[in-house]
């Protein structure tokens, strides 16, 4: 591994570069992605069905498919920074190396699970709304939706605040608490990394509602390609359990590699990291020569 020869350019981009460029990354990698978006993607599909089953009687009803649906879409909003978790530790091994390695991936990433289940599961509501979620699917009054709705604005303004918060984690490896005077936690680093930042977070942060539109798009795809390949109109169970959230999920890993390359680039502009790259490449020479 050459520190300062990148698979990636390590340089400042415009937004707009940082959305060709995750083109460009989905095509390459994009067997990989899928793999690594089916690590979390395939589990929370199976208990999002689970917590949303007792609607399925009733899906014949319009309003309540659409309710499912507009559960669904929470459900996995929520959950979109834990499923992008394993996509963000592929692609910082991707940047460094030219094959991809799980084993070199999963290295090392057992110590910082329970910070995961802390700070991503719990912190950013996700095991709140999984519970909410199975509240929705018997309360009749939607108490549950409304009480989502709120858990989706709070999560929606935590990931505009501190977005990067999955990369500390898996990839920087910060621990929650300073054990050693000195030591730089989640919390440091977090408010170092983005409280300078707040005003183009912010605008990155209006501007990932692209994935909006880009739902609709993929979705209303998949419906138009069961309609003119087998002649299916309704809304039958393989679509509400399984190509619905598909479709969401692949949202999910675009957005993902949206965010690690802005994430990049903050630390180039922020922190210069393409010069510590390039000085600790030297460093590492120079141990090679000297030892």
């Amino acid at each position: 591994m050459q520190l300062d020869k990148t698979r990636i350019a390590i340089r400042e981009r415009e937004l707009l570069e940082i959305y060709d460029l995750a083109l460009i990354v989905m095509r390459v990698y994009w067997w990989k992605i899928i793999q690594a978006l089916a690590i979390t993607a395939i589990p929370l599909t199976i208990i999002n069905a689970a917590m949303l089953w007792a609607m399925r009687p009733d899906l014949v009803i319009n309003e309540t498919a659409g309710m499912f649906l507009v559960y669904m879409v929470m459900a996995i909003f929520l959950q979109a920074p834990l499923a992008g978790l394993p996509i963000t530790v592929l692609l910082g091994d991707a940047l460094f190396h030219e094959k991809p390695n799980w084993r070199r991936m999963c290295a090392g990433l057992w110590a910082v699970v329970p910070r995961i289940i802390w700070v991503v599961f719990i912190l950013r509501g996700i095991l709140p709304g999984m519970l909410l979620l199975w509240w929705a699917s018997y309360d009749e009054y939607y108490t549950s939706f409304s009480v989502l709705i709120l858990l989706c604005i709070y999560a929606a303004f935590m990931r505009t605040w501190r977005p990067y918060i999955g990369e500390i984690l898996v990839l920087e490896k910060n621990p929650i608490f300073a054990k050693q005077k000195g030591t730089i936690t989640v919390g440091l680093r977090s408010s170092s990394l983005h409280n300078p930042n707040f005003g183009d977070l912010l605008i990155r942060g209006m501007a990932s509602a692209i994935c909006i539109p880009l739902a609709c798009s993929i979705v209303l795809n998949i419906f138009g390609i069961r309609v003119f390949v087998f002649g299916l109109w309704n809304w039958d169970d393989s679509f509400m359990f399984f190509w619905f959230p598909l479709g969401l999920w692949l949202v999910v890993a675009f957005m993902t590699v949206v965010r690690f390359l802005c994430y990049l680039d903050l630390r180039i502009r922020r922190e210069g990291w393409e010069v510590e790259l390039v000085l600790r490449a030297e460093a590492s020479r120079m141990k090679e020569i000297a030892g």
